[in-house]
């Protein structure tokens, strides 16, 4: 595991702001790129020092911006002559009352999915292929990729921050986990030694 976390780290430390959004732009686009631990890892970089905060943030936010607005436009311009192209002539009725609901709910849809990542570039797409409008989708894509990233951005300064304590509190919260898989483990074999007991002593037919 270090032999993958070494390199990236050492690439993250040396482009920074240069890697911050080469990475959460390709996430954006619905590259499957681990963006939030990018920003995790910044975060904590800049509880130390090695980064600036708001430099980052700024980073995250615009590549973010940038990801989802190609998400917009290539649904919006592609998206309607794609479905001809595939031959599909009635798209399926969950797809229409999905549509349906972001083209009249645009704000809650966009704020609330820059919060999970797999359904950021989805819901992007679907609100070009919808008709959303331009202005609409970027003043809440804005405001959810700010809440989202600084969210993300500030969680692992936090944690690098206070690691000393908190690492405490996750060796514990380990030690627990671990005791209580034991503990599940020894439950369930016992029950299946009695129940094979049981089995073993009531005679069938």
């Amino acid at each position: 595991m270090s032999s993958i976390i070494t390199p990236f780290l050492a690439f993250l430390l040396l482009y920074k702001y240069l890697a911050i959004f080469v990475v959460v732009c390709s996430a954006a686009i619905i590259l499957p790129i681990p963006s939030n631990s990018v920003l995790l890892a910044a975060g904590a970089f800049a509880s130390q020092g090695y980064f600036s905060f708001s430099l980052s943030l700024a980073a995250a936010i615009g590549a973010n911006v940038l990801g989802d607005s190609f998400d917009f436009f290539l649904a919006r311009r592609y998206g309607h002559r794609a479905i001809s192209m595939l031959g599909i002539k009635t798209l399926p009725t969950y797809f229409k009352h999905l549509e349906h609901y972001v083209h009249n709910n645009p704000g809650l849809a966009i704020f609330f999915t820059r919060f999970v990542g797999t359904v950021e570039p989805l819901t992007s797409l679907l609100c070009g292929f919808s008709g959303v409008s331009y202005p609409t989708f970027l003043t809440y894509d804005i405001l959810g990729n700010l809440a989202s990233d600084g969210g993300i951005l500030y969680t692992g300064y936090f944690f690098g921050a206070n690691w000393q304590e908190v690492s405490g509190i996750f060796s514990l919260a380990g030690w627990i986990a671990f005791g209580t898989i034991v503990l599940i483990a020894l439950a369930i074999a016992a029950w299946y030694r009695n129940h094979d007991r049981v089995n073993v002593e009531t005679p069938t037919g």
